[in-house]
């Protein structure tokens, strides 16, 4: 239901975007001789960028808290999941992984409680994305040398997931895959 909500709220902000469009279009088209050209023309500048600046400052206050990354960040997470990316695997654990011997372990993550994983890579950048049972994509994350990101989720589905690399990594990225289970 959230993602109706927001595809209206795009849908209307999209509807607003061509109106003012096509009115800044109509309103600079040259006026003829006989009226001087156009009337007040840096007041209405001035109300347009006063009024466009609002607007957009309110859908930016409206949109921006429900971002993924704001979603799940006052929560607690009940684990976390050390996660490293090396060509052409995953490797997951609920301890720090050691980049000279990257060892993973099955991981069991509880239902509707919020997670986070913790993602690097030791070699190049990889794509960290988690699909669904059904396979559809639920969340992604970059996975980059040097650099951890961290990404939280609350998982209300169970089943089996599956992680795949979202960034072409070399010869072998279409094999780049690992699974983990939520109870």
């Amino acid at each position: 239901m959230e993602h109706h909500s927001m595809l209206l709220l795009f849908i209307i902000l999209a509807v607003f975007l061509a109106i003012v469009f096509v009115t800044v279009f109509v309103s600079s088209i040259k006026v003829s001789d006989e009226n001087h050209g156009l009337k007040n023309t840096l007041r209405k500048r001035f109300w347009f960028s006063l009024v466009l600046t609002i607007v957009l400052g309110i859908l930016t206050a409206v949109t921006l808290p429900k971002s993924p990354y704001f979603i799940f960040a006052k929560e607690t997470p009940s684990k976390v999941i050390h996660v490293a990316a090396l060509q052409f695997s995953f490797f997951m654990t609920e301890k720090e992984i050691d980049p000279k011997q990257p060892v993973g372990e099955s991981i069991v993550i509880p239902l509707n409680q919020v997670v986070e994983f913790r993602v690097t890579s030791f070699d190049v950048n990889h794509g960290f994305a988690i699909y669904g049972p059904d396979m559809k994509l639920i969340t992604q994350t970059q996975a980059m040398p040097g650099y951890v990101n961290s990404l939280r989720h609350k998982f209300t589905v169970p089943g089996e997931y599956r992680v795949l690399c979202l960034e072409f990594c070399g010869m072998g990225h279409q094999g780049m895959q690992t699974t983990f289970k939520v109870n």
